[in-house]
C-alpha cells in the first residue's frame, strides 16, 4: 500500500533529520511505558488532479502523535516535526519526490493515567504517483 511507505518515508526522513529520541512507528506507539510518536494517515479527498499519461497528483494528510512523560518535551518535539516538514521535499528510496506542508502546529490531545502528555500535528504530503 503506497500510503504506508510514503508514511515509513516521511517518518524515517523525520526520525534522522531531528535525531529523536524515539522511533516514530505507523498507526500506534507500541510501548505504553516510554515516550515515542506514530504517524497516521487521515482521511484525504478522493479528488485528484490526472494526466493524459495516466499518472496522478496526489495529496495526504499524515498526522504525527508525539506522547511523552514531559508534556512540554511531546509539544516540543511536535512543533520540530511539522518545523522541519513544512516546505521540506522527501524524496522516497523509488524516488518520489514528496513535497512537505504544515496544516497544524502541536495539539493538546490527553494526559493518560501514567502521566503521559499526547500532541497531534499534522502535514499535507503531495507527490507524483505514476
Amino acid at each position: 500500500m503506497i500510503q504506508s511507505k510514503i508514511a515509513d518515508t516521511i517518518s524515517q526522513w523525520v526520525e534522522e533529520a531531528l535525531l529523536l529520541p524515539f522511533t516514530i512507528f505507523c498507526d500506534l506507539i507500541p510501548d505504553a511505558d516510554t515516550d515515542g510518536a506514530c504517524i497516521r494517515h487521515d482521511p484525504t479527498p478522493a479528488a485528484e488532479q490526472r494526466y493524459m499519461d495516466g499518472s496522478r497528483l496526489v495529496s495526504w494528510n499524515f498526522t504525527f502523535f508525539t506522547r511523552c512523560k514531559n508534556a512540554a518535551e511531546a509539544r516540543e518535539y511536535g512543533k520540530r516535526i511539522v518545523d522541519i516538514l513544512d516546505g521540506a521535499t522527501v524524496t522516497s528510496t523509488d524516488q518520489i519526490e514528496i513535497e512537505c506542508e504544515a496544516v497544524t502546529l502541536p495539539q493538546y490531545i490527553d494526559t493518560d493515567a501514567k502521566g503521559f502528555t499526547t500532541y497531534s500535528q499534522s502535514v499535507k504530503c503531495t507527490f507524483l504517483e505514476e
